[in-house]
């Protein structure tokens, strides 16, 4: 609409009407818009510090993450408010290991558990119980299983596997539901969202494809995986480079007929941020 600025389009998922909800960092977090590209309704306005992640549960309840407030906080799909985990406005202290230094992404277990990606400062992937009570918390900074160098986002398959984008080490980690590190995906380039697919079991990895300042070192790409870690499909190459139809792809999300939406942010090539759907044709 008229007078509506995205700025940042950091995530975006969709609803059981296969509804789109767009967080971004323009002056309407969460934009919502039906199949076609057509506004809906929007909300979040004098709320939302800092967008980062949106999740949506199968009962349509709507998961916004807030890097800046500190907060995940659970909403009605109008923009009620359900639950807050984390103090807004306040950040844990990186010693103590407690959520929320700057968190990034949320996924739900099959139960209902939350697992959240506390990303930029606290290098930890926290497990919740669905009334909000800490279970516990794993990770440190570092390169060696288990480590991270930056949790960037988090997905969930029906198996109980947490898989995390690990950005600044170029790789996905797989985790039991307890934390235990499973196995890893080394072939990406700082992945930044991760969506699976629970009925096809098949994961779909928005990546960066490198470097965030500089405009010659970097490759974006959206890859498809099996669940074993075998790449089954991608595309990559930045608009307007005669390679393809990317920028600086932050989240990604599938509807229930398989079409895939893409949220940019504007990165090096300071391009208007968007989001992108590819239909699914076969």
């Amino acid at each position: 609409p008229e007078y509506f600025v995205l700025g940042d389009v950091v995530d975006v998922a969709t609803d059981s009407r296969d509804r789109v909800f767009v967080f971004c960092r323009g002056n309407h977090p969460v934009v919502i818009f039906d199949r076609e590209g057509n506004f809906v309704s929007c909300w979040g306005e004098g709320h939302v510090r800092q967008s980062h992640g949106i999740f949506i549960g199968p009962d349509d309840a709507v998961y916004l993450i807030d890097s800046q407030a500190h907060t995940v906080e659970k909403f009605t799909p109008g923009g009620e408010l359900l639950m807050r985990l984390g103090t807004r406005d306040q950040c844990a202290s990186i010693v103590g290991r407690r959520p929320f230094n700057m968190p990034t992404g949320l996924a739900l277990g099959a139960s209902g558990e939350m697992f959240v990606s506390d990303g930029y400062a606290n290098f930890l992937v926290h497990k919740f119980s669905p009334d909000g009570k800490l279970i516990k918390s794993w990770g440190e900074p570092g390169k060696r299983p288990g480590q991270f160098g930056l949790p960037h986002n988090i997905a969930v398959d029906k198996s109980g596997t947490v898989y995390v984008c690990d950005r600044e080490n170029d790789r996905v980690q797989l985790f039991t539901p307890e934390g235990e590190f499973i196995s890893q995906w080394t072939d990406l380039r700082m992945p930044a969202d991760i969506y699976v697919d629970q009925e096809k079991e098949v994961a779909y990895v928005a990546e960066i494809g490198g470097s965030l300042t500089d405009p010659f070192r970097y490759e974006p790409r959206i890859s498809i995986w099996d669940l074993k870690g075998n790449m089954l499909s991608m595309w990559q190459g930045r608009e307007g480079e005669g390679r393809g139809v990317l920028e600086v792809p932050h989240g990604i999300w599938v509807d229930s007929r398989g079409d895939i939406y893409e949220g940019e942010i504007s990165g090096v090539a300071r391009r208007m941020p968007r989001i992108q759907k590819f239909a699914r044709v076969s």
